[in-house]
């Protein structure tokens, strides 16, 4: 068909109207590879329409010379930009009685999320076939010449810090240096591992071994058994540079402030896999730098911020020839917690090679996160953020709040009968402890199992639950990384409820949540604990206001720990001149008989509370006691 009806110059001119009305969008269908087009504007629709969807082919067609450097020029913009153009506005069209030039703004949106739009100029002359664009490479760009082509370039800022309290940096850029064994080069096996422990704690020679007695590890691999930062390295190593069979790597690379934090809550970094990339989105490659796991991974795009692009012309041999554009990213951001540096050196020292185990420190006043060990730092199980625990005895403290509530007072007389029996079920103390009468206080110093079952089962039966709830149980915490509150079903009958009283049955709680039962009684309120102050973490459930324990429950609990300390089963814990108070607790779990047990200590001094738990350790008096006392020690 040569010529177009009146009645299709009808339908192409309202199309065209259309288009018009709306602002420039491009709403037009194309004619056919044989169709003249009848009006500039119909053919610049039909142009910049063909460009935003790829086909050159069309473009080549509606031009007045068409040539394979057409489809060219174009494609060179798509495979520099990664994409054709996310959209093309015509902005005018000045038309004469055989020329016209209309002028149109092309956007290139970035996988980032940046856009970059630059504005060009179509010129048009009408011919035998109609209206048909005067190509030349200007038309691309205004700037694009025969002798060069478009090229991008992105690159990302430096990420940002993860920042402990006063803006202390947890994470550091740097030297760092692997520590490595080669199986087959190891001449004395026993000395280099149990060498190589003692200066790389937590590991330990039975850990390292592991390592390099894994399934498929072959004799001339190297078996990573480190990485520490230079500084940490440099005084280590006239000691194990000499081991023979150990090999060392340098390179510059983030990582956590201690190992601790790099395997729990500040996590580690590396190179964006395929598998991860899907993750992310589009706006990471192969080879980025990005958090895999903990607040590294959580607050990725903070700290990443986005890339930035240069635009520019370069010749034949890529030199730069002209730059067009930058467009600049989102710049990375820290993210504040409320760790203190010295205070968490200070908890990984005193838990040592305690393991499986778990240390958190807070500050009363506000539940302020100050210190998470979790251990062995080779799993990436949080226990002091996510554990769920017995509390056994350490609970205890909630149980008094309920009966100094109700009445009870240090003086009350009690009765520490080895056993009790509450509706069939036979309960003990743990080591045997009877008196035929105490006070409640002493009670309350030596963890009496029968005095708190036999006060216990006086209370109100929601009186335990009441109290739980004063010291945070049932919260779910908003610390801005995976954390587990305290849980305190409601008992369903005088069997749980006493069983409950004394930390067993169905109570369940996280280092976290029992180093706040120790802060509230310090700071005589609960504070829902916080980590991550920036940026703020959603509100929820934890953010629910919790009233002041009344002086009548308060003061008698604080001297209470304290007894526990001083003349107490956690004796332990105790430093000379210092103001320590503290609960311990011994767990029972598990099915075994008889039950193995977690060890347990709680306390505070001054605006310090803390949570001790070591996995089937034993007794807390002996076990976990100890650990505080250390870690008191270290943190004065």
């Amino acid at each position: 068909m040569k010529n177009l009806s009146r009645r299709t110059i009808g339908i192409v001119a309202a199309v065209i109207a259309a288009a018009a009305i709306g602002g420039g969008v491009l709403a037009v269908t194309l004619l056919g590879s044989g169709d003249s087009v009848v009006s500039p504007r119909a053919t610049v629709d039909q142009f910049l329409q063909a460009w935003g969807r790829g086909n050159t082919g069309a473009m080549n067609r509606l031009a007045i010379s068409p040539t394979p450097t057409i489809a060219d020029a174009y494609l060179q913009q798509h495979d520099a930009f990664g994409s054709w153009p996310s959209s093309i506005r015509l902005l005018r069209l000045s038309k004469g009685a055989t020329i016209a030039t209309a002028r149109f703004e092309a956007a290139f949106k970035f996988k980032s999320g940046q856009t970059w739009k630059y504005r060009g100029a179509l010129p048009l002359r009408h011919s035998s076939t109609g209206w048909r664009v005067v190509w030349s490479r200007t038309a691309v760009h205004p700037l694009l010449t025969s002798t060069t082509k478009f090229a991008t370039s992105r690159t990302l800022a430096t990420r940002a810090p993860i920042l402990g309290s006063e803006g202390t940096p947890l994470t550091v850029d740097g030297p760092f240096v692997t520590i490595g064994i080669e199986p087959r080069r190891l001449s004395d096996r026993v000395g280099t591992l149990q060498t190589l422990a003692a200066n790389l704690p937590p590991l330990t020679a039975e850990a390292i071994a592991q390592k390099i007695d894994a399934p498929g590890v072959q004799p001339d691999y190297f078996v990573e058994i480190a990485t520490i930062a230079d500084a940490q390295y440099q005084p280590i190593k006239p000691v194990i540079y000499p081991l023979v069979g150990v090999s060392f790597r340098t390179a510059a690379r983030r990582a956590a402030a201690t190992p601790q934090l790099g395997a729990h809550v500040v996590g580690h970094v590396g190179a964006a896999t395929a598998d991860l990339l899907k993750e992310l989105g589009k706006s990471y490659v192969t080879g980025d730098v990005v958090g895999l796991d903990g607040l590294e991974r959580r607050y990725e795009t903070r700290l990443a911020g986005t890339a930035s692009h240069s635009i520019d012309l370069v010749d034949a041999k890529g030199a730069p020839a002209r730059h067009l554009a930058s467009v600049d990213g989102v710049a990375p951001q820290a993210v504040q917690t409320t760790l203190d540096l010295p205070t968490q050196r200070a908890a990984e020292a005193a838990v040592g090679l305690a393991s499986p185990a778990a240390l958190v420190a807070i500050r009363p006043s506000d539940g302020a996160v100050r210190a998470v060990v979790s251990t062995p730092v080779t799993e990436a199980f949080d226990r002091a953020l996510d554990g769920a625990y017995p509390p056994g005895s350490t609970f205890k403290v909630v149980t008094s709040a309920a009966l100094l509530e109700h009445g009870t007072t240090p003086d009350t007389s009690a009765t520490c009968p080895p056993t009790i029996t509450v509706n069939g079920r036979k309960f003990q103390n743990f080591e045997g402890e009877a008196e035929p009468t105490l006070p409640f206080s002493r009670a309350f110093a030596i963890s009496c199992n029968t005095a708190f079952i036999g006060l216990a089962q006086n209370l109100p039966p929601e009186a335990l639950g009441a109290a739980a709830r004063e010291f945070g149980f049932d919260a779910v915490p908003q610390i801005g990384i995976s954390a587990k509150g305290g849980s305190f079903p409601t008992p369903k009958d005088a069997t749980e409820r006493v069983a409950a009283a004394i930390g067993q049955g169905r109570v369940t709680a996280s280092p976290l949540t029992m180093a706040g039962v120790a802060g509230t009684v310090t700071a005589g309120t609960w504070h829902p604990p916080s980590l991550v102050t920036d940026p703020a973490p959603a509100p929820g459930s934890a953010a629910t206001p919790i009233p002041a324990l009344a002086p009548i429950v308060a003061d008698p609990l604080r001297a209470l720990m304290a007894g526990v300390v001083q003349n107490g089963t956690g004796t332990a814990a105790a430093i000379p001149g210092q103001p320590i108070a503290g609960k311990t607790g011994t767990a029972e779990f598990g099915t075994d008989v008889p039950p193995k047990t977690h060890a347990w200590f709680i306390g505070f001094r001054n605006d310090l509370a803390f949570a001790v738990v070591v996995e089937g350790g034993g007794v807390g008096g002996r076990v976990a006691a100890p650990i505080a006392h250390a870690f008191l020690l270290a943190a004065s």
